[in-house]
């Protein structure tokens, strides 16, 4: 889309709704994953983190999920997750 993230719209294709989903994979794969929730956008499947402070979508994360993807913090109310900063992406191959 080339917009910014904003935390309440999917950034693959613009979508509004979203529902709460179980991925036993990226929870093992991803621990920031494994100590939060996800939410799947029901307009392509794009899944998203959720934010520990104000439930909004956090960041979108996926299989082949590189560190430069990751927000850093919550763009709704800038709560910074500590288990998504120490994450590099190493942990994650």
């Amino acid at each position: 889309m080339g917009e910014e993230f904003d935390g309440k719209h999917c950034v693959q294709c613009g979508g509004e709704t979203f529902r709460l989903v179980n991925d036993d994979w990226m929870s093992r794969t991803f621990r920031f994953v494994e100590k939060g929730q996800l939410k799947m956008c029901d307009g392509c499947g794009a899944k998203y983190l959720i934010c520990g402070q104000c439930g909004s979508l956090f960041t979108r994360v996926h299989p082949a999920l590189e560190a430069w993807e990751v927000n850093q913090k919550c763009s709704v109310c800038g709560y910074e997750d500590p288990e998504v900063k120490a994450w590099d992406g190493v942990s994650a191959r």
